[in-house]
């Protein structure tokens, strides 16, 4: 039989019976059912008393409405998980008996991340029935669905490898848990402010070349877009747009801001889910090498 890794099986068990889990499940869940419910009640009921039609694009928007709640509190939930997986180790003092086990520091790394992503899996998996709306009155695959499983699985593993890295990074859960949200805050707005102000100082630039009254230009900032392929909110609207034609404001960027070639434009989501596990990937060998002790570096509190 395939050994589970321990610090995986052991974390899976305390998550397993922790009141917190199933705190957070029935929180997760109650969210999510009350925006479908209001999706679902607005799109029919509401528009049908006002004497309005019900338009097929607008079962679309329920289940854009659903994931959209479903893949914010994933950005929440993954850093709070993550920050305190190696810190929290730390703060009881059991990460050196860790250490000293046959386990290797890779090993402690990947175990920690798998318990992480198996919770997110947990809080997907047991969102279907509220996705499941949608399927019942039509308009999304059940490919779509698993596209959209798969962004969840890519997010949790990228975001995770962030919140580990900083939570063997620093000493205190605290410390980490900030640092986590920071770096996600930055990711997911930092990216778009950093796109919107590189356009707005180039089209100024313009305005200034133009003097003969004519009309400026609108400024392109080309390779710059590239900066959103870290961004997860980017690539979820990618996937959204794929999937029902909505996510309107990440094709508003790329027409308004830049233009980028089709090669970028018609595999953003493969090209950004790439980059990002690289990244993850190597975030979790800097973990590791933060917790071998034959090369131990000062942990900054």
């Amino acid at each position: 039989m395939l050994r589970l890794n321990p610090v995986y099986q052991k974390d899976l068990r305390t998550t397993a019976r922790s009141l917190r889990t199933y705190i957070i499940i029935f929180a997760f869940n109650s969210l999510l059912s009350l925006f479908g419910l209001f999706a679902l009640y607005f799109t029919f009921e509401y528009q049908q008393s006002l004497g309005n039609s019900v338009q097929y694009s607008a079962i679309l928007e329920i289940y854009s409405v659903i994931t959209g709640v479903e893949f914010f509190l994933l950005l929440l939930v993954v850093p709070a998980v993550t920050a305190g997986a190696i810190s929290g180790e730390k703060e009881r003092q059991t990460l050196e008996i860790l250490l000293t086990t046959k386990m290797s520091p890779g090993s402690i790394i990947r175990g920690k991340l798998l318990a992480s992503i198996s919770t997110m899996l947990l809080l997907a998996f047991s969102s279907l029935p509220v996705i499941a709306l949608v399927f019942s009155i039509g308009g999304i695959t059940l490919r779509d669905l698993g596209g959209f499983l798969l962004l969840i699985l890519e997010t949790a593993v990228y975001l995770g490898s962030i919140g580990i890295f900083f939570s063997a990074l620093l000493k205190k859960s605290t410390s980490a848990t900030v640092a986590v949200y920071g770096i996600v805050l930055l990711l997911c707005l930092g990216t778009f402010g950093a796109v919107f102000g590189i356009h707005f100082l180039t089209q100024i630039h313009l305005n200034h070349l133009v003097t003969d009254g004519t009309t400026p230009m609108q400024a392109d900032i080309g390779n710059w877009m590239l900066l959103l392929l870290g961004n997860p909110i980017a690539t979820y609207l990618s996937v959204l747009k794929g999937q029902t034609g909505t996510g309107r404001s990440l094709a508003e960027i790329y027409g308004k801001y830049g233009n980028l070639s089709a090669v970028w434009n018609d595999n953003w989501f493969l090209i950004s889910m790439i980059l990002q596990i690289v990244i993850a990937v190597l975030l979790l060998f800097w973990s590791a090498a933060l917790l071998n002790p034959l090369k131990k570096q000062p942990s900054v509190s």
